[in-house]
């Protein structure tokens, strides 16, 4: 069965000549999507809600969510861009794709409670994944990328020095 791949423009990314690529995990593809795709992002990234669900403030994404929207912003190194404004938006649809982002980021460590560890300071891009349910609210985790890669839902802060940056622009295609 041919792998069918949706891709749209967003515009000049910085280095990207304008277009995303879809990438798959098993034979299910990812499908980029305008910012007003299956749910709408919010327009910049710190305007996002914690989820109401008790267990975020054990884990950053609770039991199994059924998709995923990967909310993209803009950094200070992005030229002719607002910093932290809505760049575009991927719709993840394949459960096994999904199950397997949220236990990467589940698996990392909790931010230090003493000093601040010393990070580079790299004032760059963000994400917000909105992990969605059948019968709930979305859960949403922000990840500011630069420096140490601060990951939060909102109730719970880990570090994300550990995820892979890879040769990408966005964290979420290094994460698929």
């Amino acid at each position: 069965m041919p792998i069918v791949s949706i891709a749209i423009t967003f515009g000049i990314l910085a280095g990207c000549a304008g277009t995303s690529h879809a990438r798959t995990f098993g034979s299910q593809p990812f499908s980029v999507v305008s910012a007003a795709g299956p749910r709408l992002c919010p327009p910049r990234d710190n305007t996002f809600q914690p989820s109401a669900d008790p267990r975020t403030a054990t884990v950053l994404v609770p039991g199994h969510p059924t998709g995923a929207l990967a909310c993209r912003y803009w950094g200070l190194d992005d030229p002719g861009h607002r910093v932290a404004t809505l760049a575009g938006a991927r719709s993840v649809r394949d459960a096994a794709a999904v199950e397997h982002l949220a236990t990467r980021l589940d698996a990392l460590p909790p931010y230090p409670s003493g000093p601040s560890p010393r990070c580079p300071d790299d004032p760059g891009r963000s994400e917000l994944i909105l992990f969605e349910y059948r019968h709930a609210a979305a859960d949403p985790v922000h990840i500011e990328l630069g420096g140490c890669t601060t990951v939060t839902n909102g109730r719970l802060v880990r570090i994300g020095l550990s995820l892979p940056t890879g040769n990408s622009h966005w964290l979420d295609e290094v994460l698929l």
